[in-house]
């Protein structure tokens, strides 16, 4: 135990070499402000190797691309999964195709009958008004008589 805290005795809080840093004065709400010690890390960008990343990704199966560490027997298991869940997914919308032209034939009844109705109104009321009109016409005939 003794061991540890010398190790830690030497090392003290302080900005680490490789980054580029700043002063710049932090102020709080309730009106103190001091200086502070901002660091700027800069990203490291790893640029692959030509010949390597040709050679890593040329022969693997899309099995072995997808899970390398998959046994055989719970790749089979993920895939009759996979598999299922689009059989699943094929029935829904054959289900919701149905019933959409199910609604669409009985919209079109509703409609044919709504038609029905409306041109029968019509029909009657045209043959009232030519009763009527006839009526007229014989009263007319008989008072002229």
């Amino acid at each position: 135990m003794d061991t540890k805290d010398s190790d830690r005795k030497g090392k003290t809080l302080g900005p680490r070499g490789g980054t580029e840093t700043s002063h710049v004065r932090q102020s709080f709400s309730h009106g103190r402000s001091k200086s502070v010690t901002v660091e700027h890390k800069r990203k490291r960008v790893v640029v692959p190797k030509p010949g390597a990343a040709a050679a890593s990704g040329a022969g693997q199966s899309p099995r072995n691309a997808m899970g390398q560490n998959l046994s055989d027997a719970e790749f089979e298991r993920r895939l009759k999964a996979v598999e299922a869940a689009k059989a699943q997914e094929a029935e829904r919308q054959a289900k919701e195709r149905e019933a959409a032209e199910a609604r669409e034939a009985e919209l079109g009844r509703l409609r044919a009958e709504k038609d029905a109705a409306e041109r029968a109104a019509r029909e009657r009321e045209i043959a009232e008004q030519r009763a009527a009109a006839a009526a007229e016409e014989a009263a007319a005939a008989e008072s002229s008589a």
